[in-house]
């Protein structure tokens, strides 16, 4: 026997079935992609994924912006930076896998620096409006001697960018808790370093670029952070650089990093 719905029925049971179908298309989740050395990350749906972070795997740089209306601009250096027999060391090749960890998701990474080995991972949370965040945490093995350099001698956390002059830059001005440090036209920014948990990048909108993004470090403890700028007219070079600085290598540590306008 053939049951009749009622219209009623009809409509709510349509009604259900579009709600369904909103629900599905309204869902976003995280796309990412290896195109050459660049880990491609993008978050949306449908054919709809904007890009948001970009991991070079040549030089364990990671760059963020905080959505379509954003540019690129500072990237954090993700293994340690550190001066060993007279050479400074900054950035390296770099390892990466990735998953998908509930709403976030987890890039972990390997890779080494002057005889120390780094393993770490990156947890990115969802965009919100204008904006994205994430963590980072690094443990490194080895052992090495490093350079009697008070304040840089072993960087944990690094930021590098650019500024060039008044008008052509990715960064305008430093951030350390809630103190504001104009960048001078070369030499050491803090002189030569100040305790804080955060430090950041400040950036907007200059002759070179619109809309970089601000990048914004918290980390789990208080330390010294120093920032230095090497005069350039190279806009295509880092010149730029504000880090965590230490005397003595650092096993392990964590922070909070949050791209925003």
């Amino acid at each position: 026997m053939s049951v009749q719905l009622l219209p009623s029925a009809l409509n709510l049971r349509r009604g259900t079935r579009r709600h369904e179908t909103k629900t599905r298309a309204a869902s976003k989740s995280w796309s990412v992609s290896q195109v050459g050395s660049i880990v491609e990350v993008g978050y949306g749906n449908g054919f709809d994924f904007p890009q948001y972070a970009a991991l070079h795997t040549e030089s364990s740089y990671l760059r963020l912006n905080y959505g379509p209306s954003s540019a690129w601009g500072t990237s954090i250096v993700l293994l340690p930076s550190l001066w060993v027999a007279g050479r400074y060391h900054q950035g390296g090749q770099i390892s990466a896998a990735w998953q998908k960890k509930g709403a976030a998701l987890e890039i972990s990474f390997t890779g080494s620096i002057a005889g120390l080995q780094a393993q770490g991972q990156i947890r990115l949370s969802p965009p919100e409006s204008n904006s994205i965040s994430g963590t980072v945490t690094v443990n490194v093995d080895g052992d090495v001697i490093l350079d009697c350099r008070s304040g840089e001698a072993f960087k944990p956390v690094s930021l590098s960018s650019m500024r060039i002059s008044e008008d052509r830059w990715d960064a305008d001005s430093v951030q350390i808790d809630t103190q504001s440090f104009q960048i001078p036209a070369s030499g050491w920014i803090i002189s030569p370093s100040l305790a804080g948990r955060r430090l950041g990048l400040k950036a907007g909108s200059s002759n070179w670029k619109i809309n970089a993004p601000t990048l914004e470090i918290e980390l789990d403890e208080g330390r010294e952070i120093a920032g230095w700028k090497t005069a350039s007219v190279n806009p295509n070079d880092d010149n730029l650089s504000l880090w965590v600085a230490t005397d003595d290598v650092i096993r392990a540590w964590r922070y909070t990093f949050t791209a925003k306008p």
